[in-house]
């Protein structure tokens, strides 16, 4: 790899993200992690706030996606004829929790 390479890619490191710069060099992520570990460089911290941000939107939509399943299920074994213990110990959830996914559809309905 030629040294103007290898400095290109180290400038880019703290403000872009690691799987570009390999895509765009055709290296390995593991390469281009390892050359700025050996070198100090570190990503920007505003640049890891916003990725943490962006992270975190993501693992909150999926989070609700999956409560809404859940309480799906919880309505299901609930119309099918399950007590409120059946259903917490099918679902391994508490029953207050059962009780709160029956409450909140019987209030949308």
């Amino acid at each position: 790899m030629k040294i103007h390479v290898f400095a290109t890619i180290l400038a880019l490191f703290p403000f872009t993200r690691t799987e570009d710069i390999a895509k765009e060099f055709g290296i390995s992520v593991g390469t281009v992690k390892h050359m700025a570990k050996v070198c100090r460089v570190k990503k920007d911290e505003s640049f890891r706030s916003e990725i943490n941000r962006r992270n975190g939107q993501i693992y909150a939509r999926k989070a609700a996606k999956r409560r809404k399943r859940r309480e799906k299920r919880a309505v299901k074994l609930w119309n099918e004829g399950a007590s409120r213990e059946e259903i917490a110990m099918k679902m391994r959830i508490s029953k207050y929790t059962v009780y709160k996914y029956l409450k909140s559809t019987n209030n949308n309905q």
